[in-house]
């Protein structure tokens, strides 16, 4: 729980213009794991992505007398994220006014288990909050623009699953996923390159995996550059993203069957096609082996962007899987799937937003 910034040093404010309400809001969001689909999302293939039960939390108000992150001034080194969102969602609204920012993170950072998304998504509805807006597919939007112009590429998976929450499937625009409930359109203006993305809401059963941090902190900037310029040159990289896309759509059958046999199958192949693009990381690699060893696993595959971060494995026994991944040297954390979205403090779940299927679970990665 993030802890309110304390209103004694605060400016004085006439409560009879402005209420405290309309100075500080608290958001949280969850971090996600790709079940399928990295990477193929970026150039119009399929993903499925599901929401998780950690979370990290944003506060945000409006009584400081300059923009801080931690009481710290916000600076593009240390805070990325955050300065783009100011600049992005807060100053494109025509406010000046310094805003504090306050964070508590609970997604490790830099695991492809969506921590950059969680601390976006949180922040962005923090100020939308602020700004009289609760609007989930406004958020997803300035959520993917504030990620995309931050790490210079990537898809709105990370984003939009973190604002969804539950399960969300993803793909081009023109050829749509059409697996559920429609939830937002999303484009990326660019004018050599536009791209439009159609997310979806799909149900999934109620998972529980464990996911293996290995410790190795991968650059979601870094592996999305390295996979599109080997991408332009090798076609062996082009059918493994095509691949990835084939088995994503393979995968929507056996979910819903609750086939989790298939489903881990389907996990293992989709690992190998993403070893493929050169994104796998001997660490990871190790703890996919472990958890594979570990009798009870039905599939393993690395999650995220690659070069370092997590992987997850599907099993029958997760704490078995979890004290294998540890025994390795990994960070194992047994967590469940299709938990709630972009939430606020003290306020209602957003209207509009269809919900997680799942039943409610107990911050850089390119998608």
């Amino acid at each position: 729980m993030v802890r309110p910034f304390p209103l004694f040093n605060a400016p004085r404010v006439n409560p009879f213009v402005q209420g405290l309400s309309d100075l500080r809001a608290i958001c949280t969001a969850p971090g996600k794991v790709i079940l399928f689909g990295e990477h193929a999302v970026v150039y119009g293939h399929p993903a499925l992505a599901a929401a998780t039960d950690q979370r990290t939390h944003v506060e945000v108000d409006c009584c400081g007398t300059e923009f801080t992150v931690n009481g710290l001034r916000i600076h593009d080194r240390y805070h990325s994220y955050l300065l783009t969102a100011v600049k992005e969602v807060w100053g494109a609204q025509g406010r000046s006014e310094p805003i504090r920012i306050q964070t508590e993170g609970g997604v490790p950072s830099a695991s492809g288990t969506g921590s950059s998304a969680a601390l976006t998504v949180a922040t962005v509805g923090a100020m939308h909050a602020l700004l009289g807006k609760r609007d989930p597919a406004a958020i997803a939007r300035d959520s993917f623009r504030v990620e995309r112009l931050t790490q210079g590429g990537g898809s709105p998976t990370d984003t939009s699953t973190s604002t969804a929450g539950g399960g969300i499937a993803i793909s081009r625009l023109d050829d749509p996923p059409n697996v559920g409930e429609k939830l937002w359109d999303l484009h990326w203006e660019d004018p050599e390159n536009p791209r439009a993305w159609a997310v979806e809401r799909i149900e999934l059963p109620d998972l529980t995996v464990v996911v293996g941090n290995s410790g190795v902190k991968g650059r979601t900037d870094e592996q999305v550059a390295k996979v599109a310029h080997a991408q332009k040159k090798n076609a062996v990289v082009r059918d493994a993203l095509a691949d990835i896309g084939r088995i994503t759509r393979d995968a929507v059958p056996l979910l819903r069957r609750k086939d989790f046999v298939g489903v881990g199958a389907l996990l293992d192949k989709a690992h190998a096609a993403l070893h493929m693009l050169g994104v796998n990381h001997p660490a990871v690699e190790n703890l996919v082996q472990v958890a594979r060893a570990t009798p009870g696993t039905l599939g393993a595959k690395l999650t995220g962007a690659g070069g370092g971060g997590s992987m997850f494995a599907l099993t029958e026994r997760p704490q078995a899987v979890a004290e294998a991944i540890k025994a390795a040297g990994g960070t194992a954390y047994v967590v469940r799937l299709g938990g709630p979205g972009v939430q606020w403090v003290g306020a209602e779940s957003m209207e509009g937003l269809p919900a997680p299927s799942a039943a409610p679970a107990a911050d850089e990665t390119a998608t």
